[in-house]
């Protein structure tokens, strides 16, 4: 199992959707959470940016799922003695997707951690003279 980077820019529009997906799904849950928590407004209003951050678990669930779907479907391609079903090309998509995108999140999770946190007025940074 690899990560084909001369895939990346095939994901466009899946790793566009996936990213506003699960953004949505992130930010509206812990909203919604927030809300049942009787959490205050302003924490209610920003936590969900503070949880974008992933990783391991989510490349973990994908290698999962790339073996799972590893042999099913057609044969799509024969290389020698290894054989390349259509589950195998799902599989490799759905790795690289999940893996771009965690490179994603790795990259502006803690920014938008730190506009969550200082919108929420949960902490204040103080400003160099």
């Amino acid at each position: 199992t690899n990560l084909h980077i001369a895939a990346l820019p095939s994901l466009g529009l899946l790793g566009v959707t996936y990213i506003i997906a699960r953004s949505g799904g992130l930010i509206g849950g812990a909203r919604l959470g927030a809300l049942f928590g009787k959490v205050s407004k302003n924490v209610r209003n920003y936590i969900g940016l503070g949880i974008l951050s992933q990783a391991g678990v989510a490349i973990g669930l994908s290698l999962i799922v790339k073996q799972d779907f590893s042999g099913l479907g057609k044969v799509v391609e024969v290389t020698g003695i290894s054989r390349i079903t259509s589950g195998d090309q799902i599989g490799t998509i759905i790795i690289t997707t999940v893996t771009a995108t965690c490179i994603f999140f790795e990259i502006i999770g803690p920014i938008l951690t730190k506009i969550a946190l200082q919108k929420a007025d949960e902490i204040h940074v103080e400003e160099e003279e």
